[in-house]
């Protein structure tokens, strides 16, 4: 049996803050872990992923997420899962920061967000994202099998 004593690493990712708990390559490939905190009015371009199959976990606050044309609302303490394939968009509509665990199998997600964002130092404050931080995010995202769908620039513009 052996276990990794893991130092998180946070990034500035798309206007929120994300923390990387466990990488790919300290899962062996098999998952990867990530803390999400996205501020009141922060929301996810709509995408899907070819790759991985993602679960979030609701630990604090609330998102709607709008998956295949429908949006449903999630609440701290529920978990949500969706197979790979799945068109998505995460969106904070309230007044608060909503903060939620990403666990994404296989891994591969963690280094689209390693390669798109920027990492961040306390006290973790981020911006809504500029223009070349979107430009990054379309550029990387078909290397890593995401598909960024239609509107892509309405997920940027507060709710």
């Amino acid at each position: 049996m052996s276990f990794q004593n893991i130092k998180p690493v946070d990034y500035d990712f798309g206007g929120s803050h994300a923390r990387l708990l466990v990488s790919g390559k300290q899962s062996a490939g098999s998952y990867c872990m990530i803390e999400i905190f996205s501020p009141a009015g922060r929301a996810t371009p709509t995408h899907r992923h070819q790759h991985e199959d993602e679960t979030i976990h609701m630990l604090e606050g609330e998102l709607d997420v709008n998956i295949e044309g429908t949006t449903h609302t999630f609440r701290a303490g529920e978990t949500l899962y969706l197979q790979r394939g799945t068109a998505h968009q995460l969106i904070n509509r309230s007044d608060a920061t909503a903060r939620y665990l990403v666990i994404c199998a296989p891994a591969g997600f963690d280094e689209f967000v390693e390669i798109c964002a920027d990492v961040l130092a306390a006290p973790y404050e981020t911006a809504p994202p500029s223009d070349a931080s979107k430009q990054k995010m379309r550029d990387a995202a078909p290397r890593f099998g995401i598909t960024l769908l239609p509107p892509q620039n309405v997920a940027f513009t507060p709710a």
